[in-house]
C-alpha cells in the first residue's frame, strides 16, 4: 500500500456540525392537541404527547430537530502511519495549533472533493435522523391510553372535591351549633 499524500501536502477533511432548530410537530400539526376517538364514539381533545417535553410543561406544537452544515477544514500532513489494512495521516491545522489524525478515505486533495464527500455523509445522517423524527416518541402509550388516564385523573379529582366539600359542610354546621 502506497500513501496517497506526502508529508507537507495540504489536504482537506470534511465534517458536519449540527444546529438546533424547531419544526412543526408531525402528530398535532402545531396545534398542541390531538383528537382521540374512544370506543363509544366519544371524541375528546388531549394534549399532544409527541411535542410534550415532559414534566409540568405543556405541549409546544414543535419538536426539536438538528440541521447539519457541512464544511471542509484544511490540514497539513505532518506524519504517515501505515498498517497492513489502512494508512492514516497525522495532520496539523496550524491556525488552531491542534493536531489531528485522519484515515486516507477521509482526506481529499481539493476542497471541492472534500465537500462532496461531506455532503454524502451528511445526507445519510440526516436520513437516519428524519426516521427518528417521524416516529412517535412514546410508543408504549397510545393516544387512547393518554385520554383514559387523564379522564380517570379528572374523575378521581372530582371525587376528592366532593369528599372535601362534605367535610367542610359538616364543620360549618358544627360551628353554627356551638354559636347557638
Amino acid at each position: 500500500m502506497t500513501p496517497k499524500f506526502k508529508i507537507g501536502d495540504e489536504v482537506f477533511k470534511a465534517r458536519y456540525d449540527k444546529v438546533e432548530t424547531f419544526v412543526t410537530c408531525p402528530d398535532c400539526g402545531g396545534t398542541r392537541y390531538v383528537r382521540v376517538l374512544l370506543h363509544d364514539d366519544t371524541e375528546i381533545r388531549v394534549e399532544c404527547g409527541c411535542c410534550n417535553r415532559g414534566g409540568y410543561q405543556p405541549s409546544t406544537g414543535q419538536i426539536k430537530q438538528y440541521q447539519y452544515t457541512t464544511f471542509a477544514s484544511p490540514y497539513t500532513v505532518t506524519g504517515i502511519s501505515t498498517r497492513s489494512d489502512n494508512i492514516s495521516y497525522e495532520l496539523n491545522n496550524f491556525g488552531s495549533g491542534m493536531y489531528w489524525t485522519g484515515d486516507e478515505s477521509e482526506l481529499f486533495p481539493t476542497i471541492v472533493e472534500a465537500m462532496e464527500a461531506g455532503e454524502k455523509k451528511k445526507a445519510a445522517h440526516e436520513a437516519e435522523e428524519n426516521k427518528r423524527l417521524m416516529a412517535k416518541t412514546k410508543d408504549a402509550k397510545s393516544w387512547a391510553w393518554n385520554a383514559a388516564y387523564h379522564r380517570n385523573c379528572i374523575k378521581k379529582a372530582e371525587q376528592d372535591i366532593e369528599y372535601h366539600r362534605s367535610k367542610v359542610q359538616i364543620f360549618a354546621s358544627k360551628a353554627k351549633e356551638k354559636a347557638a
